[in-house]
């Protein structure tokens, strides 16, 4: 910022209403907030009720901001839904969200890495869609006839159209013109990548929406600050909570708006602490109604999601086998509630690990390379046969010399299973014994010991080693009878001659020789917590010809906040199993050290000449401009506190906070929003850098209206904003065909590879 000219530009807004609090003094430069006789909130209002408005608006302004709202929206709908039903084929991710949208039509559950609110709305347009829930969203197939994927693109491009309209109300209540604002509402509305990003069946357009709604609702909170308690205040609290529960909803990267406004509000609070006036009644007021908001009512919302989510999808599919088993037995189709009761010898069954990622106790025909070079036993975490154990008693419990007895004639005793008993776990396609080797180290958790199967026929396959003692662990109130039961008994298994407890270490084994199963191990250490996770097994599956199936269900109970927390944990492991794959790197993957100036931009779908093609590209002047204003934003603050050192510094104290308050939610949306990603170790792409593009734009536009305004006149503003707008609509027009879908050879598109490293006319990409 330069030194404060003694006259700097003046802009009066004579219609607005945004401002419903009163201003100290201001320097006549920064005049665009209203003024007594000139948008004033006694003049306004008087205005406003004139000429009909309703007090149920008035935080939208007077008649002329609406109609610039209005307008503004208009511009975004022609640009969000312009050919947006050109390609008639499942296009890029529509494969993924439009399936799962379809299986709330078909009620069938599934598994995501994302909460649910987002996808169920593609449901829910597949629903007023007519969709019947058949069509299976095969990526590059054609919509069939009866599938309105038009409808579908439309209603979700609504929440890319909102963002213009938001745009332009958040930087009106952060004091930004009516002009300005606009211009800030335009340049959302002209990006290439926040359009196309709108146009298909994506879960990005609701993120952005829902982003752009917390943005929203804090500035028009930030606002009301004056006015604590207010009906006001209230409103854009509860609705900034709101808010923050339908983004977080939507998907885990809307907690960095969370992130947003806890920060705010942590300062908000401190600065209220150092209020000595303040009395300690009403500061205990502001942090009871924010907890209840802020964090209460996202909480609920986030939960309810869920509740709905559950209640939907009652049709059981193999992908609800890492839930719990209570919640599985009461989905409709299935196949594990009907099962044998009781667990005999020479029953099949197949053990469960209750540590999610882990699955089902398996084995095959491969062996460790290190330790006892025996066969493998892992966790794997789909249905297979190597699952299958035949399971045999060989002794009551307590009775571990008669189990040696039993092992040595090889007559196990006939019978019901229960707590105590000693048992041997018989692995049916492979014709070896679960087998606990004390003198090896576990291939990667070295505190604990080797497990591995040995051939029934190799000497000491039948051994102590092989004897496993089973021990009830907290079973369904209407199965604790001490015997095992399919789904409802957990059970250790804690080696008869060792001593240790089989479990699951969380660990992945090496995908070259282990194929990323998870590691099963033998725990010596008795003194450690062995009442959950990777030391509780459950039989989920119990196979015996000779014995009646009953419907299980009936003896389980199954609780919403431990299928919440069950599903959230399985959603954090998956999301981090998705590691990148360098083979694909910048050509579909990237880097968030290329986003801000966008390196390496995204092909959604193949580049053949015949076919409609759609690159997601950014507009390169909005996203240059907008990042190089966030890096050297720091610099500014340091050169602002130095000259505050340094006694030359011309800011108006009321005049510098006001800007800088609006300054640090922007930016500081921009910083949360794109950060974080690079502490992350899953895979990333382009689209995850939009919320944060959509913060620094409208920085972009805060910091082009507020360094402007100290060295030119009015004149020079509007000449300076007709500029930005008009370069940024042209460019957006320059690369609308990669935005609209083109259809022409490659060759053909002139002038589109500003950047070597763009994928316009190459597959090769510049490193």
């Amino acid at each position: 910022m330069g030194s404060y000219r003694s006259k700097p530009a003046v802009f009066y807004d004579q219609s607005t209403n945004f401002d419903d609090i009163h201003l100290p003094a201001r320097p006549a430069g920064f005049s665009a907030y209203p003024t007594a006789g000139k948008g004033t909130h006694s003049g306004t209002t008087a205005a406003f009720a004139s000429s009909g408005g309703s007090r149920r608006w008035a935080w939208l302004g007077g008649t002329s901001e609406r109609a610039m709202i209005v307008m503004l929206t208009l511009v975004a709908v022609v640009t969000k839904l312009y050919r947006i039903g050109r390609r008639n084929s499942v296009s890029w991710d529509e494969a993924h969200f439009g399936k799962f949208g379809a299986y709330y039509l078909n009620q069938t559950f599934y598994h995501d890495v994302h909460p649910p609110l987002a996808k169920m709305l593609v449901g829910l347009s597949e629903l007023l869609a007519g969709h019947n829930g058949s069509f299976d969203f095969k990526g590059g197939h054609t919509y069939p006839a009866y599938v309105n994927y038009r409808f579908m693109r439309v209603f979700n491009a609504g929440f890319g159209i909102a963002l213009t309209p938001m745009a332009y109300v958040t930087c009106r209540k952060l004091r930004m013109p009516t002009e300005f604002a606009a211009m800030a509402a335009l340049f959302v509305t002209f990006d290439n990548a926040l359009c196309v990003m709108s146009r298909f069946i994506l879960l990005d357009a609701p993120l952005l929406g829902f982003t752009g709604l917390a943005l929203t609702m804090l500035a028009c909170f930030y606002r009301q600050r004056q006015h604590p308690f207010s009906t006001d205040w209230w409103r854009f609290l509860l609705l900034t909570g709101l808010a923050l529960g339908l983004v977080a909803s939507a998907k885990w990267v809307g907690l960095f708006a969370v992130t947003l406004v806890g920060s705010f509000t942590i300062v908000e609070l401190f600065e209220m602490f150092c209020n000595t006036r303040l009395p300690m009644r009403v500061y205990a007021k502001h942090w009871a109604a924010r907890i209840v908001a802020l964090i209460v009512i996202p909480l609920c919302i986030y939960a309810l999601c869920f509740k709905v989510h559950f209640s939907v999808l009652s049709r059981y599919r193999s992908a609800a086998s890492f839930m719990p088993i209570g919640f599985q037995t009461k989905m409709r189709g299935n196949p594990i509630s009907r099962q044998p009761y009781e667990i005999h010898t020479g029953s099949a069954v197949r053990l469960q690990s209750h540590t999610s990622a882990t699955g089902y106790l398996h084995s095959h025909l491969h062996n460790y390379p290190m330790g006892s070079m025996r066969q493998q036993i892992t966790g794997y975490g789909y249905a297979d046969p190597n699952n299958i154990w035949n399971i045999r008693r060989v002794a009551a419990a307590g009775s571990f010399q008669h189990a040696e007895d039993v092992l040595a004639t090889g007559d196990p005793i006939a019978g019901a299973i229960g707590n105590g008993d000693i048992i041997t776990l018989h692995h049916n396609s492979t014709n070896t014994y679960l087998y606990a080797d004390p003198g090896f180290e576990a291939p990667f958790s070295k505190k604990y010991r080797e497990v591995s199967a040995m051939k029934d026929n190799e000497p000491g396959a039948l051994s102590s080693n092989s004897l496993w003692v089973v021990e009830i662990v907290n079973p369904e109130r209407r199965m604790n009878d001490g015997q095992i039961h399919p789904l409802g008994t957990p059970i250790r298994l804690r080696s008869a001659a060792m001593g240790c407890t089989l479990l699951s270490t969380g660990e992945r084994l090496d995908k070259n020789w282990g194929w990323n199963q998870a590691e099963i191990a033998c725990d010596i250490d008795k003194s450690s917590t062995q009442d959950s996770g990777g030391y509780l097994w459950t039989i989920e599956r119990h196979i015996n010809a000779n014995m009646t199936s009953v419907n299980l269900g009936k003896f389980m109970s199954s609780s919403f906040l431990r299928d919440f927390g069950v599903v959230n944990r399985q959603m954090w492991i998956t999301n981090n199993a998705l590691v990148p794959d360098h083979d694909k790197h910048n050509v579909l993957e990237s880097g968030p050290i290329s986003w801000p100036f966008m390196v390496y931009p995204m092909r959604m779908v193949g580049w053949d000449d015949g076919s409609i093609k759609y690159l997601e590209i950014g507009n390169p002047l909005l996203w240059w401009a907008s990042a190089t204003v966030c890096l050297i934003f720091p610099l500014q603050l340091f050169y602002w506190l130095v000259r505050w050192q340094r006694r030359s510094f011309n800011w108006m104290p009321d005049q510098f906070r006001e800007y800088i308050e609006g300054a640090m939610i922007l930016w500081g949306g921009w910083v949360l929003h794109y950060l974080p990603f690079f502490l992350m170790g899953r895979v990333t792409y382009l689209h995850h850098y939009l919320p944060a593009l959509y913060f620094s734009i409208l920085f972009l536009a805060y910091q082009i209206y507020h360094t402007c305004s100290w060295y030119m006149s009015r004149r020079g503003l509007i000449r300076v904003l007709y500029v930005c707008v008009s370069v940024v609509a042209f460019t957006f027009w320059w690369f609308s065909p990669l935005t609209y879908g083109w259809d022409k050879p490659i060759k053909d598109l002139k002038g589109m590879q500003w950047v070597s490293s763009w994928p316009v006319y190459t597959d090769k990409f510049a490193l």
